[in-house]
């Protein structure tokens, strides 16, 4: 049984899914070891991509430039015309990847992920931005602390110039919640991870801060720890965009809450973890671009674990491509319960969520049943850490199992990964990804 038949898909969709295969399979040249494994146009346009193998950051490195562009074009003519540019992805040397960057495509894509939900379906696009990430993901890099006006571009403001949040001040959060009151964004575009920060410093010290049209969240998984504590000073609607630099605005979370397909902009294959691993409604997403002129991605695998919705209704209204309840963190973050059960990020977060004492977190399984636990906590004094380490381990029992052995430390801070991000969970021992899946 094909798992998405429950969802609807319009013919245009299909439509732009054939064209998608046909451009890349007949004029890219990363897919000319492709074309003896596609059974061709007499068989159904489902089955064909099915038969295909994903693509991957390694085979896009293998071949680049000129790899994912048509024969008819030229990477070198595109330079020259400013039509693109090169792009590099963060994160670690396996995850690295030059990308070739259509800021027009993208803006396209972006665009129409916004008519999926009503904060921003009301809004023409572009609008006055506010983005708050590490200078390593958007934005300008300078030790030095840039004075307002040399941190807008366009209609953007970038709020934070520094590499590491770990440079931050307090003054540094102060002339945030200046500037956004200054400044206005219609838009506030922030990694969680570092909104939080600025949420708890405005808590802590009874500030208030500027409440935009609405609050996107890209860059890393948007923890329910952090969500709780933006909302606790902002009156903005908080809403998850999903994507990546290859391809594009994948998928936007509705005012309704759940995660709905940019099929003007992409298609989406589904592959289920087995059943004891989460599936048949857990799996991965396998990612093809429409529209881009100048890069044919097919079944790209983003590396993120998804819980479809088990209906194709949604109470926004909106009923066109996948339906999605949840983005659960990435398959490279998984850790696993003492018997060999995969474990999400989004189910530790969970668990842990539930504890109003924990401002942060990372989870390192160290072997098949060893965990050491870092907790950032509201408050550090040694009685009420005990209580809340106490209702810790017990939440980690439940989720992992009661013979694992856990080490919790309290510590008074977290630093972000090689990319500016924060990797909340990890295990520290080899296993095989593919060997989970359906």
């Amino acid at each position: 049984m094909n798992i998405t038949s429950r969802y609807f898909y319009p013919a245009e969709y299909q439509k732009k899914s054939l064209e998608a295969l046909e451009i890349a399979m007949g004029t890219a040249p990363l897919y000319e070891d492709w074309r003896a494994l596609d059974p061709g146009l007499g068989t159904a346009l489902d089955q064909r991509y099915a038969a295909l193998p994903e693509l991957t950051k390694k085979a896009m490195r293998e071949h680049f430039p000129q790899g994912l562009v048509p024969n008819h074009l030229q990477v070198q003519d595109g330079l020259a015309r400013n039509e693109i540019e090169y792009t590099f992805t963060s994160g670690t040397t396996e995850e690295k990847v030059v990308n070739l960057w259509n800021q027009t495509w993208w803006n396209q894509s972006e665009a129409a992920s916004w008519k999926l939900n009503a904060h921003t379906a009301c809004l023409d696009y572009p609008q006055k931005y506010a983005q708050l990430a590490s200078a390593l993901n958007v934005g300008i890099q300078c030790e030095q602390d840039l004075p307002m006006e040399n941190r807008i571009l366009g209609h953007n403001l970038f709020l934070n110039e520094k590499i590491s949040v770990m440079q931050w001040q307090p003054s540094h959060l102060a002339r945030m919640a200046r500037e956004l009151k200054i400044f206005k964004p219609v838009i506030l575009e922030a990694n969680p991870s570092l909104l939080a920060r600025l949420a708890w410093w405005a808590w802590d010290t009874g500030q208030e801060l500027y409440s935009p049209a609405a609050i996107l969240f890209t860059f890393e998984y948007p923890s329910q720890i952090h969500l709780a504590a933006i909302r606790r000073v902002f009156s903005s609607p908080l809403i998850s965009s999903y994507g990546t630099t290859e391809t594009g605005f994948v998928l936007m979370q509705c005012e309704a809450g759940l995660f709905h397909q940019n099929t003007d902009f992409c298609r989406i294959d589904f592959q289920p973890l087995t059943a004891r691993h989460g599936g048949p409604d857990l799996g991965q997403i396998l990612v093809t671009t429409f529209n881009n002129p100048w890069t044919s991605i097919l079944k790209f695998d983003v590396g993120d674990l998804i819980r479809l919705h088990p209906t194709g209704q949604c109470a926004c209204g909106r009923n066109e491509g996948l339906l999605v309840e949840a983005i659960e963190g990435r398959m490279a973050n998984a850790t696993f319960t003492t018997q060999g059960d995969l474990v999400t990020t989004m189910a530790l977060d969970t668990q842990l969520a539930r504890i109003p004492e924990i401002r942060d977190y990372h989870l390192e399984q160290r072997s098949r049943t060893q965990y050491e636990l870092q907790l950032v906590l509201t408050n550090s004094r040694t009685d009420s850490s005990a209580e809340v380490l106490d209702r810790t381990r017990q939440a980690l029992e439940s989720l992992y199992g009661r013979d694992g052995e856990f080490t919790l430390t309290v510590v008074p801070d977290l630093l972000p990964g090689p990319a500016g991000k924060y990797r909340r969970t990890q295990a520290n021992f080899d296993f095989d990804p593919k060997g989970l899946f359906a």
